[in-house]
């Protein structure tokens, strides 16, 4: 008995140390080993302290200890109770036993039924929900449990066969011993029992929220890698010309500020022709604008497929105008792009009745310029429309350099 009390007692401390502020099942798990020592002092006390406290109060704390354990599986299993039903056996104990203290053999069968319905109980609920609890550790509290039946059920039996002695609850017989030593194992098995059960659920649960977070994080990279290629989608947008698909004139003007900063820095020349449809205002006017967005879109196509070159960049510049920055090269070989754009639009043969060449065409004005000093990239684009110009007055479908 000393045993049972010093091992119940260590166990309940360590217990409650560990549960402080964590865990209610494992509080209400010590606070069931603590009454189980509570009660065993009790009964080593037997015969030098009152009936009263070393009966009644035993046995009360006895079986509200057992209904601890039960309050604690059903806080594992986070199930509702009512309470006071579970707590209704420590009730009537009471007040039996307060009406039967000289009744042995009675205080011996109400006790044995009323304990071994507990933990009964406790055996139930955990086999109820044995498949919804992960892990082995249920698997020895119910063993526990049944062990712990079974005794109570015994106990009751040699009470009421006359097998077990009555004059005092250290007499020593068969089922007394048993009794004692199945609680120590008991004590073992309901202890393991529930830390295993607890710790089970925890890396259960830690197993489940590792592979929610993973799918969370699968999931954010999938919206990350979508985001990502919308803002790619957008920043694409933002620098093309919705018409034509060319860059549009804020990207030109942001791609011709680096190209003649990295002009500047190596001191080479840096190149842009200016193209513009021949007397698109009449091809509008004669077609439609319906016709006249066709025709953008397919100049725009020869243009871009004729600067094919890695440094080049075609652009619409607005309206009819296009651009193109020729990075690497020098007027030469820039005339001769512009000629043979010039040769691409016209070989399209798009029909333009108020063409002087009958089809569409369009005139290059080709600029170079290396950037030092006080000039500017604005100089370089005037000097390109200039040459422009000088193409259209010259009878358009051609090239004029700057």
């Amino acid at each position: 008995m000393v045993t049972i009390i010093v091992t119940s007692s260590a166990v309940a401390i360590a217990l409650a140390a560990v549960a402080y502020r964590r865990s209610r099942v494992m509080l209400a798990w010590s606070g069931a080993l603590a009454l189980h020592a509570f009660t065993y002092g009790l009964f080593v006390l037997r015969g030098q302290i009152s009936d009263l406290i070393s009966i009644l109060l035993a046995n009360v704390a006895l079986v509200s200890g057992l209904t601890l354990f039960v309050e604690g599986i059903l806080l594992f299993q986070q199930r509702r109770a009512r309470h006071w039903l579970i707590w209704l056996p420590v009730v009537v104990l009471g007040l039996s036993f307060s009406f039967l203290l000289d009744a042995m053999q009675a205080r011996l069968v109400i006790s044995g039924v009323i304990c071994a319905g507990l933990t009964a109980t406790a055996l139930i609920t955990l086999i109820q929900r044995r498949h919804e609890t992960s892990g082995r550790g249920q698997y020895i509290l119910m063993t526990g449990f049944l062990f712990a039946t079974l005794i109570f059920l015994a106990r009751i039996v040699g009470t009421l066969t006359g097998q077990m002695e009555l004059a005092t609850f250290l007499a020593n017989n068969q089922i007394q011993t048993l009794t004692f030593l199945t609680a120590i194992i008991d004590l073992t098995l309901l202890s393991i029992g529930m830390v295993l059960m607890i710790h089970e659920r925890a890396e259960h649960e830690l197993f489940q929220n590792r592979e929610i977070l993973r799918q969370q994080n699968a999931t954010l990279k999938d919206y990350s890698d979508e985001l990502k290629d919308a803002n790619r989608k957008l920043e694409a947008l933002s620098i093309t010309d919705g018409l034509t698909g060319l860059y549009n004139r804020r990207h030109f003007d942001e791609v011709l500020a680096a190209e003649w900063a990295r002009a500047r820095r190596a001191g080479e020349a840096l190149v842009i022709l200016m193209i513009d449809i021949d007397l698109f205002k009449r091809y509008n006017d004669c077609y439609g604008h319906q016709a006249g967005d066709d025709c953008l879109i397919k100049v725009a196509g020869a243009l871009q497929g004729g600067a094919r070159r890695s440094g080049d960049m075609s652009a619409r510049y607005g309206g009819e105008e296009f651009v193109v920055i020729a990075s690497d090269t020098d007027l030469v070989q820039a005339k001769v792009l512009g000629e043979s754009l010039c040769q691409a639009v016209e070989s399209m043969e798009i029909p333009h009745a108020q063409s002087p060449f009958g089809k569409v065409t369009v005139s290059i004005g080709v600029a170079a310029m290396i950037p030092g000093g006080e000039t500017s990239a604005e100089a370089l684009v005037f000097s390109a429309d200039e040459a422009l110009y000088r193409a259209k007055n010259a009878g358009r479908n051609q090239v004029a350099v700057g």
